[in-house]
């Protein structure tokens, strides 16, 4: 049985994200590197088979680069939920301290992104970084997510797109497994000096789900 029940104010985007949790006890002193299971604007789920304590509070890195000279700052985070597997894992849900003030919590890039232009969305966006491959009729390239959501994704690309133009995306992206490509269309191009991007809407159902 899950210990903890707390409704969740932002949708979750299932992906799989290396972080760093670390938690002073109790009911122990330790720090993991683990995935998550999916992340929002406010938190993230992760599995784990290290013991936490409900209501406690651990410090995340996500996500987390071993190999990065200089770290990313700790965010404080709350456990607010524990579900126990049978076999002796378990899924523990962890709520941001900035989510009260509904700040955007997954923070790559966000000190260096630009502020875009509001539009309608069907969905709840999470701001999120991570790597995506474009492939289009003119080529493939590894682009940069700007947020994410279950309908669609803003990017940060070089190459230049155009509005209703067909692309397919393959996010998160990783060289060493190609994974499933998902079929979306160019809805918006957003033209700043230094920075191009644009909104995309998926055509198909995804991986992508509320949590």
């Amino acid at each position: 049985m899950p210990e903890g029940q707390e409704g969740r104010q932002r949708a979750r985007v299932r992906v799989d994200l290396p972080i760093r949790v670390r938690q002073m006890g109790p009911p122990q002193e330790s720090i993991e590197v683990t995935t998550t299971l999916d992340v929002s604007r406010n938190g993230v789920l992760f599995r784990t088979r290290q013991p936490y304590e409900l209501h406690s509070t651990v410090w995340l890195i996500v996500p987390y680069n071993p190999t990065a000279a200089v770290q990313e700052a700790e965010f404080p985070a709350t456990i607010i939920r524990i579900d126990h597997a049978a076999d002796g894992s378990s899924e523990v849900a962890a709520r941001f301290h900035s989510a009260h003030s509904d700040r955007a919590a997954v923070h790559v890039q966000s000190r260096n992104t630009m502020a875009l232009p509001s539009e309608r969305r069907s969905k709840e966006r999470s701001k999120l970084s991570m790597p995506t491959r474009v492939r289009s009729e003119q080529g493939t390239e590894v682009a940069q997510t700007l947020d994410i959501s279950r309908t669609g994704v803003l990017l940060r690309v070089t190459r230049t797109y155009a509005i209703g133009q067909q692309v397919w995306l393959t996010v998160p992206y990783k060289p060493d497994s190609p994974g499933e490509e998902i079929e979306a269309r160019v809805v918006r191009v957003i033209e700043r000096p230094a920075q191009y991007c644009v909104a995309l809407h998926y055509t198909r159902t995804t991986g992508i789900r509320n949590a």
